[in-house]
């Protein structure tokens, strides 16, 4: 919807959840007003909670909506929100500055999104990552004990809690127990009216674990609250803003038929807790889009031929399950739709944080990737969903010059990058003796990107026909897990800040 004001407090500083939403949103015509560069601390920091409230309290009056994160308001970001630095009470407290907001500005709409945590801790350096396993396991352990599901659950958890550093320990059930009562006060501002749709967001996870019980008292409460088509709990986290932004410039949705490429429509997602078709209908559902067969834009999903494995591992130890052959039918299938004069758009989910670039250059055999409508293959299943849904519902504006330039962004950021750059920069950075999570020599591993990036020339000219856009790619954050990666075309970063 054009000529729209929108306010919009991002989760983080991240491209994912600050840059690529806005982007988005500006497709469509619409105004995003954002926090000054700098109010929205970056990685570990807190932003100041108390300034980003008086800043989206002074903003509302001139918007017509407004989309915000919970998280960023609350406690000053994701990596700060499940480290137990705010009480239940102080955060449930500064919410009310949503109820304000509703009483200066009664006609903006308000979009919230919240986080139901995750099922272990942050991952910060090495160290984080022997801990992160392991409080995973003690999630799922906990939850086979409370079910009755394992008669040896209960003595594993005991064991591990004398393993697991206590402090760690506290710390994260510390701070699940005050999300989980944020979670239920973000449902009951929207029982008030206070706020008018909210996506409760189950972050990283598995099918057995801790939010198992915190979700049934949310699905209860919603359910008690006649909610269930304004409040949604699915997996995701980072795609939250760019959907919500969507949602906020397009409130009637759209129609979209749905073409599985693989064989297991029902595949659960690694570190997701749910059938992947079961997220789909429900991030469709919360952006009123349609299943319709024979509909214009055409969504197409490639789930694993078998279980779903790490992008950025080495292909020697994690080799892709699909033939060349099985790779070309795919690909015709998705030529044969765009013949037709269709808007496609490519969901990857074979691999799990990255997509499969040897997909895309087959696909460039039959149809140019200029005329793909939408790519999105990054992070978790339902991160990349997310995304594309958002960039079907900005695509009414056609697939002009911006659009294009963020599906090459998706291209060369969610499979180049994570799938072959990231590993080759990674081998670089430990053969220096530096921590992938803590980077301290950004202005070399810059050097290293660009190196990599360049080695892969071949591979790009194979996926774009030899018309490789112009693009950047830098740090962000100073670790490997994501990069910034923009095109001149596309106008380059929104988030200026230390570029």
């Amino acid at each position: 919807m054009k000529d729209m004001t929108v306010g919009f407090l991002p989760l983080d500083t991240r491209p994912c959840t600050y840059d690529l939403p806005v982007q988005l949103a500006r497709q469509s015509g619409a105004q995003v007003l954002l926090p000054p560069q700098g109010l929205v601390a970056p990685y570990k920091q807190a932003s100041d909670t108390a300034a980003l409230a008086r800043w989206l309290e002074e903003t509302a009056p001139g918007c017509d909506a407004l989309v915000v994160s919970a998280e960023q308001l609350l406690q000053g970001g994701l990596i700060p929100s499940r480290q137990a630095r705010v009480s239940a009470a102080r955060q449930c407290e500064a919410l009310q500055v949503l109820a304000r907001i509703r009483r200066k500005a009664p006609s903006a709409r308000i979009y919230l999104s919240n986080v139901l945590m995750r099922t272990s801790i942050s991952t910060l350096d090495p160290e984080s990552l022997v801990w992160w396993e392991k409080v995973n396991l003690y999630s799922k352990l906990c939850y086979r004990a409370k079910t009755g599901r394992c008669s040896e659950a209960a003595q594993q958890c005991r064991a591990l809690e004398q393993e697991i550093p206590a402090e760690v320990l506290r710390t994260f059930l510390t701070a699940r127990g005050t999300n989980h009562r944020v979670n239920r006060e973000c449902i009951r501002l929207a029982a008030e009216g206070v706020v008018d749709e909210l996506l409760i967001l189950q972050e990283d996870c598995a099918p057995e674990g801790l939010q198992r019980f915190e979700q049934e008292t949310l699905l209860r409460d919603i359910q008690a609250g006649g909610l269930s088509d304004r409040v949604f709990l699915f997996n995701g986290t980072d795609e939250a803003g760019a959907e919500l932004l969507q949602r906020a410039l397009h409130p009637g949705g759209c129609a979209v038929e749905v073409v599985w490429l693989g064989r297991q429509p029902d595949f659960v997602a690694k570190y997701e807790d749910r059938p992947f078709r079961e997220n789909l209908a429900e991030h469709m559902r919360a952006l009123c889009m349609r299943q319709e067969q024979g509909a214009r834009r055409v969504l197409f999903v490639l789930t694993p031929k078998q279980e779903q494995r790490e992008a950025s591992l080495p292909r020697s130890k994690a080799p892709h399950d699909y033939s060349e052959a099985e790779l070309r039918a795919i690909c015709r299938t998705i030529g044969q739709a765009a013949a037709q004069g269709r808007s496609c758009y490519l969901l990857d989910l074979d691999f799990a944080n990255g997509g499969n670039p040897f997909l895309l250059e087959c696909l460039a055999k039959e149809l140019p990737i200029a005329q793909l409508w939408g790519y999105a293959a990054w992070n978790t299943a339902s991160n990349a969903l997310g995304t594309l849904l958002a960039q079907i519902l900005a695509g009414d504006q056609g697939n002009g010059a911006l659009n294009r330039a963020f599906t090459a962004e998706r291209v060369l950021d969610d499979a180049v990058y994570q799938a072959i750059v990231r590993q080759a920069v990674a081998a670089r950075v430990k053969a220096e003796g530096q921590d992938v999570y803590n980077i301290r020599d950004i202005p070399q591993t810059q050097r290293w990107l660009q190196q990599e990036f360049e080695a892969v020339r071949p591979l790009l000219e194979a996926i774009f026909g030899g018309e490789v856009p112009a693009f950047e790619a830098r740090l962000r954050w100073p670790r490997l897990f994501e990069a910034a990666v923009f095109t001149r075309a596309g106008g380059g970063p929104v988030y200026t800040e230390n570029f």
